[in-house]
């Protein structure tokens, strides 16, 4: 915001420049780990979880997950997941992370390390540093607490209330984002006194939704049909229309250039990191990054 004043704000666009002035009867604070700059009312204890990514030959072609309790505690694991693009995903740790929030969590020489040491107790041939091919953070908003541990600190969402009518919503889990929206709608219209009917975001599909036996019936590769679901179709449509698609966007990635195209005009990508990190996930691993960059590069350009 520019400019706060009264009920209104004159919003900036970062991104065209473009200011608009808005109106609200309610404003929900959805800002994350930063929320408590937004309303100073609230405390928050930020927890670092981190991820290492390695190949799937590295665990042996994983294609299950790998549940792994953490030594010394009590309903404590660490997982290792199949992941996308042959990879294997392997996390989370639970590490206070006070200080000024960085726009991109790193992690950390003691993350790492406690990540191998922990599923290595499980493995027949241990992981080194030097399988892991990348590896990514990021931050949980939790409420501050009185506890010692952020891994202690309730896993809930909250939903607060300023006096001055913000309503702030912190916590919980992406497994439960939309429950969280729900309560946070809920508290804002309830708030201003709003007419809205009954919320329906339990009944709503999600993007690409499709029932078993419908899966069967898609005319795609199995592959697109994993990632986009119902949609897949509509992907395989691009490279029908122009065959250059149709290629991927670097020598041995499972990523079509299509994928780009579909991401840019259906899911709000906007540049490349946007492509290679937020949607396809290429950028996980720094080479395969540097080997795409120029395909999402291109891809962006052509979309402007």
């Amino acid at each position: 915001a520019e400019r706060v004043g009264g009920d209104g704000a004159v919003l900036r666009d970062t991104l065209t420049g473009e200011s608009l002035e808005v109106h609200a009867a309610a404003v929900v604070n959805a800002a994350g780990v930063w929320a408590d700059q937004v309303d100073p009312s609230i405390e928050l204890r930020p927890s670092r979880g981190t991820h290492l990514v390695f190949d799937a030959a590295a665990f042996g072609g994983l294609t299950a997950a790998l549940t792994v309790p953490v030594a010394g505690t009590v309903g404590r694991f660490i997982f290792a997941l199949p992941a996308p693009h042959g990879r294997v995903y392997l996390g989370l740790t639970d590490e206070d992370a006070p200080g000024p929030v960085p726009d991109e969590p790193r992690p950390t020489e003691t993350e790492i390390d406690f990540l191998l040491d922990t599923v290595n107790t499980v493995l027949r041939i241990p992981l080194t540093h030097t399988d892991i091919r990348g590896s990514y953070a990021g931050l949980r908003p939790l409420l501050r607490t009185a506890g010692d541990s952020t891994a202690d600190i309730s896993r809930e969402h909250a939903v607060l209330t300023a006096p001055s009518g913000l309503v702030t919503v912190v916590g919980g889990k992406l497994t439960t984002y939309r429950k969280m929206a729900q309560d946070a709608v809920d508290a804002a219209v309830a708030r201003a006194r709003l007419s809205a009917g009954p919320c329906r975001t339990r009944n709503l599909p999600l993007a690409g939704a499709v029932a078993g036996a419908a899966r069967d019936r898609l005319a795609a590769p199995q592959l697109l049909i994993e990632r986009y679901g119902a949609d897949a179709p509509a992907v395989v449509a691009l490279t029908a229309a122009n065959p250059d698609l149709a290629v991927p966007v670097a020598p041995g990635a499972d990523v079509l250039a299509a994928e780009f195209l579909w991401s840019l005009e259906q899911e709000g990508a906007l540049d490349a990191g946007d492509l290679l990190d937020r949607r396809t996930r290429i950028g996980l691993v720094p080479a395969d990054r540097a080997a795409a960059l120029a395909a999402a590069e291109a891809a962006v350009a052509a979309a402007v």
